[in-house]
């Protein structure tokens, strides 16, 4: 059969080129690619059994047994088995024996009701990570007898090999009533049994441990299935390790918090912060997912789905009337901390490990990098949820969360965007907690220390108070007895007041004195943690200095000789054709343009830190601060990004400050804006910049085009550490620090005030700087 393609063109002819059909083939597969996608994929045999566990769930067992056998010898076995429905032959031979199967792609249930966990058709490959040789036996409650399945797994080492080449015994068996470990009768009416012999681990104690400690963490302990329960027997008769496996000790009603956080079918989301031990509560009402998490999509990927999580402060909890004690509590999170991932009430792992492994939501990380405490004197925003303090889970199903899938490997789900929208739910949630937690207890604090310091002071009083009075009372009386041996004049009486008089101003001293203390110690703590920030940004200062000294010379030069590049290469470069001038030409003077932005960034760098602006407190220009930053960015914002810019060009608004903490707060919200508008249409890019003068004040209002807050977050903002910028993978990348900046300066050094609203008169955020008018200024011309 022959056919014509499709003209070819070419500068020498025109060839019409006829192809003749052949032969067809579909892909063959090698055998090799059985240990590929189970040994060499499947990271330990935990998980493997892990994974035949799971089968077993989903064929209605209700128990699983797993028992090891000559564990040290030379002829260790394990045998996995169920009292599930079983197989027929059509079943072992049409589903089991084909891999990656799609009878349980879709979410079907059980004749039990059960969700079934499996999806890949790969976890029988697990075996081979297990063991050589593998024998299932299994009997359907439909057949009268069995059926066995010898697979020796040694067979997919032939590199030469085709998977369908290999080909395995199948023998129909009367029952499974013999245990192959005793050779004694058992009671064995339907389900599975494998039997897994020349294992390839060498189970010890450890890894024994290691395996019943992740079969207890299977079943999701917030909402176990009470039908299914999984027996270990490791033949060594350990009375720690041998029996049912039991979930931990569950105390969450000890909690101090209970957080949970939800993305319902409508794609609203809601959080609810709750404790028992203070009767607080914590709302943020539902939102929509695109204002709550804006420039995402319109639903969230990952779909609708449940996070919960309880805060455990590693101290003494109460349960009731119960008390636990600290130790008691701190057993209890070593076995369970962390923040899992459950999928129809199974574990994914590894998220949530209580070793510390699979920390998805970086809580470690974050918590090394702000390790300040709650309520000791920390920025507000500064504190950090601790990996060892929290124990939770997200809920997903199979049915509402197709895009939440397992990697092949069974170790973790897919990164792709429904990954990326689940991890931006979870931490912000989280931060959620941190932010009011943090709020919650700062104010416990304050009104604590009020009420001791009250209870203090009247305590003192009254003690000095009764000292003075038994001094007073002491010399009086001395008095009396020398007055009564001579005679009583006058002086007597005024020495008696003079000394209760002097008392009383020494009461007062003592009592200021030990305020003054407390206070200057407070203070003393306040302006520690002060300096180290400026001592921080006095480092960037510097290097920002050393940038602008030396890049100033260096942006001059390659002005000068990229100037001097664009007037001579085409006239010299006689390799250069006529034809490649003009791109040269473009390329040339592209060089040039982006030379001489870098150049006068440096300059505005140089510019911005000299002692004029960083050290004189002055009268400030508002207008001229707008106009001198926004003319250093006008070739980026413009040129680059395609942004409009719109601020006064006529006025002046004069307020008392520092011309560098002014033009640092508009680079701040310009950088903030631009981010903001990375994703709108280059023709709908816009800042504008208002200032306007009521009542003794002059208000700044800097709006954008941009992406707009994220709902419920405008209190947040100006908060340390707080950020809403995140990557592709749902991670935290901003720095929290420039909404910061921008406060301290306005609220310190200027007395005014900033707030933020979700979205302003351009569609994006809005900023509303109102500071007080100089008083030393001159008469404002305004507009």
């Amino acid at each position: 059969m022959s056919e014509p393609t499709s003209n070819t063109n070419n500068k020498s002819s025109q060839v019409n080129e006829v192809r003749t059909l052949i032969d067809t083939k579909p892909f063959s597969v090698s055998a090799r690619v059985a240990l590929q996608l189970g040994r060499e994929s499947i990271s330990s045999s935990v998980t493997a059994i892990l994974e035949l566990v799971k089968n077993a769930y989903d064929a209605d067992a209700t128990l699983v047994r797993i028992r090891f056998h000559g564990l040290g010898t030379d002829l260790p076995r394990l045998v996995i088995e169920d009292n599930g429905r079983g197989m027929t032959m059509d079943d072992l031979r049409n589903h089991w024996m084909v891999i990656g199967t799609a009878n349980k792609t879709k979410a079907r249930k059980t004749s039990m009701g059960r969700v079934q966990t499996g999806e890949k058709g790969l976890g029988r490959l697990g075996l081979d990570r297990i063991c050589e040789r593998t024998r299932v036996q299994t009997v359907s409650p439909k057949s009268n007898e069995g059926v066995e399945l010898d697979v020796d797994w040694t067979r997919y080492e032939q590199a030469e090999s085709r998977l369908e080449e290999i080909r395995h015994e199948i023998y129909g068996i009367p029952n499974l009533h013999r245990d192959p470990l005793t050779n004694s009768w058992v009671e064995f009416p339907h389900g599975t049994r494998l039997l897994l012999d020349v294992l390839k681990d060498d189970w010890s104690l450890e890894s024994l441990a290691e395996l019943r400690a992740e079969l207890s963490l299977l079943v999701s302990p917030f909402s176990a299935p009470n039908d299914f329960s999984i027996e270990l027997d490791t033949g060594l008769s350990n009375e720690t390790l041998d029996g049912i496996v039991s979930l931990p000790p569950f105390v969450l009603e000890a909690a101090s918090w209970k957080v949970v956080g939800n993305i319902d079918e409508e794609n609203m989301v809601e959080i609810t912060m709750t404790t028992a031990g203070h009767q607080t509560e914590y709302h943020q009402v539902a939102v929509a997912w695109n204002e709550w998490q804006k420039d995402s999509a319109s639903k969230p990927f990952c779909g609708p789905l449940r996070f919960e999580f309880y805060f455990f402060p590693r101290k003494e909890a109460m349960i009731g009337e119960q008390r636990l004690s600290r130790t008691s509590v701190s057993q209890f999170l070593d076995l369970n901390q962390g923040v899992r991932i459950y999928r129809d009430g199974f574990r994914v792992k590894p998220y949530g490990q209580p070793n510390g492994d699979g920390d998805w939501l970086q809580l470690a990380f974050k918590k090394t990098r702000s390790p300040e405490g709650v309520a000791q004197d920390a920025a507000p925003g500064a504190w950090r949820l601790g990996y060892h303090q929290v124990v939770g889970a997200v809920f997903l199903t199979k049915e509402r969360n197709p895009a939440l899938s397992d990697q092949t490997n069974r170790e973790g789900l897919l990164e792709g965007k429904a990954f990326a929208h689940l991890r931006v739910f979870a931490s912000k949630v989280v931060r959620f907690f941190e932010l009011k937690h943090q709020e919650f207890e700062m104010a416990r604090k304050r009104t604590k220390a009020v009420e001791l310091d009250s209870e203090e002071k009247a305590k003192a009083s009254a003690e000095a108070s009764a000292d003075a009075m038994k001094n007073l009372t002491s010399l009086l009386e001395k008095l009396r007895q020398q007055q009564s041996t001579r005679e009583a004049d006058a002086s007597g009486g005024e020495l008696v007041n003079l000394l209760a008089s002097t008392q009383q101003l020494l009461e007062k001293a003592k009592v200021s004195a030990e305020e003054s203390a407390q206070a200057a110690a407070a203070d003393k703590v306040k302006l520690e943690k002060q300096k180290n920030m400026l001592s921080n940004l006095a480092s960037l200062g510097i290097l920002a200095a050393a940038f602008g000294h030396e890049s100033v010379d260096w942006a001059g030069n390659v002005v000068k000789l990229a100037t001097q590049l664009d007037e001579d290469v085409i006239a010299k470069a006689w390799w250069i054709s006529e034809a490649e001038h003009p791109v040269v030409q473009q390329k040339m003077k592209f060089l040039v343009s982006e030379s001489k932005k870098l150049r006068k960034f440096a300059q505005f760098t140089l510019g911005n830190i000299t002692r004029d602006k960083r050290v004189k407190k002055k009268d400030v220009c508002l207008r001229r601060a707008v106009d001198t930053v926004f003319s250093a960015f006008r070739e980026v914002l413009e040129g680059e990004k395609n942004i409009r810019a719109e601020y006064p060009q006529h006025g002046d608004y004069f307020v008392e400050g520092y011309t560098m903490d002014w033009e640092s707060i508009f680079v701040n919200l310009i950088i903030n804006a631009s981010w903001a508008m990375e994703t709108s249409s280059p023709d709908e890019r816009r800042i504008r910049v208002e200032i306007r003068t009521e009542d003794g004040f002059h208000i700044v209002q800097f709006d954008d085009s941009g992406r707009g807050l994220d709902a419920g977050t405008e209190e947040f903002i100006f908060e340390p550490t707080f950020t809403t910028k995140l990557n592709e993978r749902g991670e935290e990348i901003g720095t929290g620090l420039g909404l910061t900046i921008v406060r301290a300066f306005v609220e310190e050094h200027s007395h005014g005030k900033v707030t933020a609203r979700q979205k302003g008169e351009l569609g994006g955020a809005s900023f509303i700087i109102t500071v007080p008018i100089s008083p030393k200024a001159p008469k404002q011309n305004t507009p």
